[in-house]
Formats: structure tokens, sequence, C-alpha cells
């Protein structure tokens, strides 16, 4: 069964982003983007799954999970203008002043890559004190200029990486400030339990 999100936010050009508090109030949030095509009801389940649930690890520390997905035609531009616009509802809607985390899984990874390096490069803050990417997808040949123009990575939040082995994320061990490597994934929960532990440990610092 899915997890009902206590709010929907419209995202224009790229469908919604489902919210779930911890409390009566987003306070701390953990904004997580989805893999390209994954559907928000499979993204929900997958992190609120029966083996491990992120969703309620989060909760249980008080942080609150913001659910964005991608449509499967999804630009690295095109995403990260809409990861912009949640990051920028998220800052709008929350009640106190805890820094956000900002990441996701696949493409999610690099549109939320690309979104947070962009707004540091217009001078947008971004108040997020965490960026994590999980499988990230490597940019394609035509992206790789626009995001190194973006300066290639965030530089202000610390840079989570957890990665498969055999995953190619077009990412090396001396981009991200820490990394976490396991076994290959497949289907159950978002993150596993190791990565999940090690993901809500780095936030706690």
């Amino acid at each position: 069964m899915t997890a009902e999100p206590n709010a929907v936010w419209d995202v224009p050009r790229h469908g919604s982003a489902w919210v779930f508090t911890a409390g009566e109030h987003l306070t701390k949030p953990v904004i997580l983007v989805g893999d390209a095509g994954t559907g928000l009801a499979e993204l929900a389940g997958s992190a609120d799954h029966e083996a491990y649930s992120l969703l309620s690890e989060l909760h249980a520390r008080g942080y609150d999970l913001v659910l964005f997905g991608l449509p499967d035609d999804s630009t690295m531009t095109g995403a990260g203008g809409a990861v912009q616009n949640v990051v920028t509802r998220a800052l709008a809607e929350q009640h106190g002043s805890d820094p956000l985390a900002v990441g996701g899984t696949g493409q999610g990874a690099l549109a939320a890559r690309y979104a947070l390096a962009s707004m540091e490069r217009m001078a947008i803050d971004h108040r997020s004190g965490v960026h994590f990417s999980h499988n990230g997808a490597a940019p394609a040949l035509e992206d790789e200029a626009e995001l190194s123009r973006a300066g290639g990575r965030p530089l202000i939040p610390r840079f989570l990486r957890l990665v498969d082995g055999g995953v190619d994320d077009g990412l090396g061990g001396e981009i991200a400030d820490d990394t976490i490597t396991g076994g290959t994934g497949g289907a159950g929960p978002l993150l596993s339990e190791e990565y999940g532990s090690w993901l809500l440990e780095n936030l706690a610092r």
C-alpha cells in the first residue's frame, strides 16, 4: 500500500511533488528526486518498503520527505529547473531554518546536482547542508559542458555519494566528500538498510 502524502505540490510542466511531514509542519525537508520514468506512487512505495522504510526512519528522526518524480523524456536542464522550483517551494513552506538535504537516484540525482550547482552560480541561496547522489546517472555528452559551466557540482553542501558496484555514475571518488559503495541493487526498497543508515548518520552531522 502506497503511503499517503500530507500535501501535494504542483510543479509547472513536471507534474507534482509529494510531501510527507514528520509533524504538523515542514521543518527538516529531505528532497529526493526519483529516476526518470518512476511514478510518484512507485517512488513512495519503495521509500516506504516493508524491507526497509526510509520514510519511517526519516520521520523517526524528525525529517520530512519530499518526493519528486521525473517523466521519461526529462533533460538534465529541464529537470534541474523543476528541482529548483521544488527547493524554492520547500524553503517558502518551511517552518524554522534547518538546512535542507537535496538529492536523488539515477537521473534524479543528476538533476538535483545540476539544480543546486546552477543556483549557486546564480547566487541563489538554496540553504542545503547535504547533497546526495544514489546511483546517479552520468551526464550525457551534450550535458557535460552545461554542467561544467554550473561548476560541476554544488560546493556549499556536503556531497554524499551512494553507488552500487558496477554502476557508472560519472563521478570520481574525489568529487564527493564521502562515498559508500555496496553490492548491486535490484527491486525492493529505495535504499538498502546499509545505505539508508549511512545517509541518516551523515544528515545528522
